[in-house]
């Protein structure tokens, strides 16, 4: 497993460019500047295969239909974030809509369901609280978890739809569930 980290936008929320040895691909949160990304991955010779999205903020979901247009990559996301990707609805955290993304192209993803991404094995973990349908993706013993923790944080729960309790209770379940050594790849920072 091969990854590339692209802060993007004004919040430079980390989007994870993950890929095996032959280069086929999944985008972790691409939350802006999608031409960008799409530079990257023509740089680097990958073949974005999917997208897959912890949570539908707008700092993490701005530049998936961009990629999507540029590369037919289908995405994956929570029940609760599916709306927002389709322009059905806006940004729990502050209204805005995103570019609305086919329908068709939309997958949803449930806890414990898993993907493959060509050598790639991905996990879905359910991680709520930070907002509405977060999930944790494990891809080959590493958890990137969008906004469910920094370093030395957790993640902020005051936008609309987030809980301290319910992302408490997320965090509880990783930590009996993954060592500390466990390699965990963040949103921000």
């Amino acid at each position: 497993m091969n990854i590339l980290c692209a802060p993007v936008g004004v919040n430079q929320a980390n989007c994870y460019l993950v890929h095996d040895d032959e280069h086929r691909t999944c985008a972790i949160d691409p939350g802006d500047e999608a031409d960008r990304l799409r530079w990257v991955l023509e740089k680097e010779s990958l073949i974005l295969e999917a997208i897959l999205v912890t949570h539908g903020h707008v700092d993490h979901i701005g530049g998936v239909k961009g990629l999507v247009e540029a590369t037919g990559a289908p995405v994956y996301c929570g029940t609760e974030v599916a709306p927002v990707l389709q322009g059905l609805e806006g940004c729990s955290a502050v209204g805005h809509r995103v570019p609305a993304v086919d329908a068709s192209m939309v997958k949803v993803v449930e806890d414990g369901g898993e993907l493959t991404v060509g050598d790639l094995h991905v996990k879905v973990i359910s991680t709520p609280g930070h907002a509405p349908g977060s999930l944790t993706f494990e891809i080959d013993g590493h958890l990137f978890c969008g906004d469910l923790l920094f370093y030395r944080s957790v993640g902020r729960t005051d936008f609309a739809g987030g809980d301290f309790a319910t992302l408490l209770t997320s965090i509880e379940k990783m930590v009996r569930t993954y060592t500390p050594s466990t390699p965990i790849l963040t949103g921000h920072n």
